[in-house]
C-alpha cells in the first residue's frame, strides 16, 4: 500500500474516532447483541419461528450478526460521506486505486474491531468451542456486509435511503436465515449470510454442491468485495487526459478570467455596483410575516425537499409492508397465550401466533422508521435551520415545520403498516389500535429528533435501531411464554403497547392508565427534543 492509500486510510479512521459515540457503539453493540439479545432471540426462534437451532448455535451466530451490522453501516457511511472528496483527491493525484485501497482498508479495520468485539462477548457468555471456525466465519460475515455497505454507498446517494436498504437486508438475513428460522427455502439460500451462518452454527446445508458451505461463504465475500471495489474505483476515478486536453483547447471566444493585479484594482474605480447593505431589515411596505406564515413556509420548503426523494417515500411505505408480510409468513400457526382485560375481568386468551405477530410487528416497523425519519430530517437540515434562525425565524417555528414533515412521514408509515396487518387479521378496535401505534411511532420520532444532533447520523442510527428492537421488539412482546419482561416497564413503549394489545384483541377499551403513560412519554421526549433543538439553534 503506497503513501497516498495510507494517508487516506488514516484520515478515514481519524474521522471515525472523532465522535466518541462511534467508539462507544463499536464496543457496546457486539456485547449487546450477543449477551442481551442471545437468549430472547433463541426463545423467539423456538416459540414463534419454529427454528431448529439450539440456544448455543443461535448465540454463536449473534457474534457474526453484530459484526455484520456494524460493518455494513460503517462501510456505507465511509463511502457516501467521502465520495466527493475522494473524487477530488483522485483527480488531483491521478490515483483512484490508492484512494480506494485506503478507504477499503480503513473500513476493514473498523469491521475487524467489530468482529473482535463480537467474539470476545461470545467467549465471555458461552465460550468458543471451535475458535478457528468461529473466528474465520465471523470475519467472513463482517467482510460480506462491509462490501454490501460500500456497494450501496456507491449506488445510493441519499444517506437515509442507503441506511434503510442495508438495515433491511440485515434484518432479512437474520430472521430468514437458518439460525432463527428453517432457512431452507430457495429464496433464503440467495441471501448473503445463508452459508456463512451455517458455518457459524456448525450445521451442514446439504445443498452447497461441490464448493461446500465454506466455499460459498468465501465466494460471497470475495465477489462482493471485488464488485464494491470496482464500483468505488469507477465512482472516484479522475478526469481522463483527453478531457483535460479538450478543456485546454477550448475556442478563443470562450471567456477567460484573467488575474487582476492589486494595482489595477486600486487605481480603477468600480462603477455601478451598489454598496452591500449593512443588515437585512423588514421595510414598512413589507410587514413582518406572522408566526403561522413562517411555520407554513418552513413546512412547505421541508415538504418540497423531502418530497423530491421519491425512493424514500417508497421505502417508507414498502418496508413496513414487507416486514409484516414476512412476519406472518414465517410464523408458526399455533395457539399462543395473551393476557387481556375486559372490564374488570383479567384472563388469558389463546390466539393464533400469526395473528399476534401481525399485530405486534406494526409498532416495531413504525417505531424504527419514524425514529430514523426524525434523525435524518433534523441532521440534514441543521445548517439551513441555523441560517433561518439567524435571519429572524424563531427556533420553535423552524422545529414545528420540521416536525410537520416528520409527522407526515410517520403517519404514512404507520397507516401502511396498519393496513397490511389488518388485511391479514383485523383488530377488534380499529381506532384504539391505530391511535396506539401512531403514539409509539411519534414517540420514536421524537427520540430521533433528540439524539440526532447529539450523536450524528451513524451513532443515531445504531441507537434508534437498538432501542426500537430492545423496547418494542423484546421489552413489550406478548409472544414470550411469560409475557413481556419486567424491565420493559421502564422503556418508552410500555404504555402505548398495552393500549395496542387492548385494541387488537378486545372489544372494549380498558387501558386508560397505560394511555396516559404513553402520552406522558411523548410529552417528556418532545419537550426534551424541543429544548435540545432550541439550544443548538441559538446564534
Amino acid at each position: 500500500m503506497n503513501g497516498l492509500a495510507i494517508r487516506v486510510g488514516r484520515t478515514s479512521i481519524m474521522d471515525y474516532v472523532r465522535r466518541p459515540l462511534n467508539l462507544v457503539m463499536l464496543m457496546a453493540v457486539p456485547p449487546l447483541i450477543v449477551v442481551v439479545w442471545g437468549a430472547p432471540l433463541a426463545d423467539f426462534s423456538k416459540v414463534i419461528l419454529g427454528g431448529s437451532g439450539d440456544r448455543s448455535q443461535i448465540e454463536a451466530a449473534t457474534a457474526g450478526w453484530a459484526a455484520a451490522m456494524l460493518a455494513g453501516i460503517t462501510g456505507f457511511f465511509q463511502v457516501t460521506g467521502s465520495l466527493a472528496s475522494d473524487r477530488r483527491l483522485a483527480a488531483a493525484r491521478g490515483r483512484s486505486a490508492s484512494v480506494v485501497a485506503g478507504r477499503v482498508g480503513a473500513a476493514s479495520c473498523i469491521a475487524l474491531v467489530a468482529s473482535v468485539g463480537g467474539l470476545v462477548a461470545l467467549q465471555v457468555r458461552t465460550g468458543i468451542t471451535e475458535p478457528f471456525r468461529a473466528v474465520a466465519a465471523t470475519v467472513v460475515v463482517a467482510v460480506i456486509y462491509l462490501a454490501l455497505g460500500m456497494l450501496v454507498g456507491t449506488v445510493v446517494r441519499s444517506e437515509m435511503n442507503g441506511a434503510l436498504l442495508v438495515t433491511l437486508l440485515w434484518v432479512f438475513d437474520v430472521f430468514l436465515g437458518p439460525a432463527l428460522g428453517p432457512g431452507s427455502s430457495f429464496a433464503a439460500r440467495l441471501l448473503p449470510l445463508h452459508f456463512p451462518t451455517l458455518v457459524l452454527i456448525g450445521q451442514a446445508s446439504g445443498h452447497a454442491g461441490p464448493l461446500g458451505d465454506v466455499g460459498w461463504s468465501i465466494m460471497w465475500a470475495i465477489g462482493l468485495l471485488t464488485v464494491a471495489a470496482v464500483r468505488l474505483a469507477r465512482a472516484t476515478r479522475p478526469v481522463h487526459q483527453h478531457t483535460r486536453r479538450a478543456i485546454r483547447s477550448a475556442p478563443s471566444s470562450t471567456p477567460v478570467h484573467q488575474p487582476v493585479s492589486s494595482t489595477s484594482v486600486s487605481s480603477t474605480p468600480v462603477v455601478g455596483l451598489p454598496k452591500p447593505p449593512a443588515a437585512q431589515t423588514w421595510q414598512p411596505h413589507s410587514p413582518t410575516p406572522s408566526s403561522s406564515k413562517r411555520f407554513a413556509a418552513v413546512l412547505a420548503s421541508g415538504g418540497r425537499e423531502f418530497g423530491r426523494n421519491q425512493v424514500l417515500w417508497a421505502l417508507l411505505a414498502a418496508v413496513p409492508a414487507v416486514f409484516i408480510v414476512m412476519a406472518v409468513m414465517i410464523t408458526v400457526d399455533k395457539p399462543g397465550p395473551v393476557a387481556l382485560i375486559e372490564g374488570t375481568q383479567h384472563y388469558t386468551a389463546y390466539l393464533s401466533e400469526r395473528r399476534i405477530h401481525a399485530a405486534t410487528m406494526v409498532p416495531i416497523a413504525a417505531s424504527f422508521l419514524a425514529g430514523l425519519t426524525g434523525l435524518f430530517v433534523v441532521t440534514e437540515s441543521s445548517a439551513g435551520d441555523r441560517r433561518l434562525v439567524i435571519a429572524g425565524f424563531r427556533a420553535r417555528e423552524v422545529l414545528a415545520g420540521r416536525v410537520g414533515v416528520i409527522s407526515a412521514a410517520t403517519v404514512l408509515t404507520t397507516a401502511v403498516a396498519i393496513a397490511v396487518s389488518g388485511a391479514f387479521y383485523g383488530p377488534r378496535q380499529w381506532i384504539i389500535f391505530s391511535v396506539a401505534n401512531l403514539l409509539i411511532a411519534l414517540t420514536y420520532a421524537m427520540i430521533g429528533v433528540l439524539v440526532g444532533p447529539i450523536t450524528g447520523r451513524l451513532g443515531g442510527l445504531y441507537l434508534v435501531l437498538i432501542l426500537a428492537f430492545m423496547d418494542v421488539g423484546l421489552g413489550q412482546s406478548v409472544m414470550f411464554p411469560k409475557g413481556p419482561p419486567a424491565w420493559g416497564a421502564y422503556l418508552p413503549a410500555r404504555g402505548a403497547s398495552r393500549v395496542m394489545i387492548d385494541g387488537a384483541f378486545t372489544s372494549s377499551f380498558d387501558e386508560q392508565r397505560f394511555l396516559l403513560l404513553g402520552l406522558g412519554w411523548l410529552v417528556v421526549l418532545g419537550t426534551a427534543a424541543t429544548t435540545m433543538y432550541r439550544r443548538r439553534m441559538e446564534p
